[in-house]
């Protein structure tokens, strides 16, 4: 009767070891999710956008974009712009629900929008003696000046890669003003597009 029982419990011991060696399974695979948008505005080139500081994306058109790589579940992301635009104008672009975290779907409701840059418009006059100088903008914007140094037209901004014509209306007494140059690239978000100078005007006796 002894016997019997010592056996029966062997058996149920070696029982247990067996189970214990039995294959892990996998672990499950963590799925990855695509994340994209849509551009507006883009009329330049030079667009790159990142996410999570990474994986750069040049964009050449509006529409549709998506990054190449896609990124895990359950990860967060933040999309932002690493290049604006600039040739041949300069637009800034501003990225609108960037952030996030994946949650078991790809994400497509990124937007980025673009506008072109507008600036001041402004110049350096010289010379000047008397009240007087008064210049005129694209035929209408007209801006009285009173003293040598840098000037704005007040009221006025203008697109990056705006067409612009400066005249002289009217110059001070006993003076002659000539516009020498005209164009130069944006400074301090300003056009200095024209630098006028002065000098005496001089009679024949």
């Amino acid at each position: 009767m002894l016997a019997v029982i010592s056996v029966t419990i062997i058996a149920t011991l070696a029982g247990c070891d067996e189970s214990q060696k039995l294959p892990t399974p996998p672990m499950p695979l963590i799925p990855q999710l695509s994340i994209g948008g849509e551009i507006s505005g883009l009329s330049s080139e030079g667009l790159i956008l990142q996410v999570n500081g990474g994986s750069d994306l040049v964009i050449t058109k509006n529409g549709k974009f998506a990054f190449p790589k896609p990124i895990k579940n359950d990860l967060g992301y933040v999309i932002t712009v690493k290049a604006q635009p600039s040739a041949p104008i300069n637009q800034t672009c501003t990225v609108s629900q960037g952030i996030g975290k994946l949650a078991g779907h790809p994400v497509d409701n990124v937007s980025v929008a673009c506008i072109t840059n507008s600036y001041a418009v402004g110049g350096t006059v010289s010379g000047l003696a008397h009240k007087g100088l008064v210049l005129q903008l694209k035929g209408e914007n007209e801006n009285e000046i009173n003293e040598n140094g840098n000037f704005i037209f007040p009221n006025v901004h203008l697109t990056d890669g705006s067409e612009f014509a400066v005249a002289i209306k009217k110059t001070p007494r006993g003076q002659i003003c000539i516009i020498e140059t005209e164009g130069s690239a944006p400074v301090n978000g300003t056009f200095n597009i024209v630098t006028v100078k002065c000098v005496k005007k001089w009679h024949h006796k």
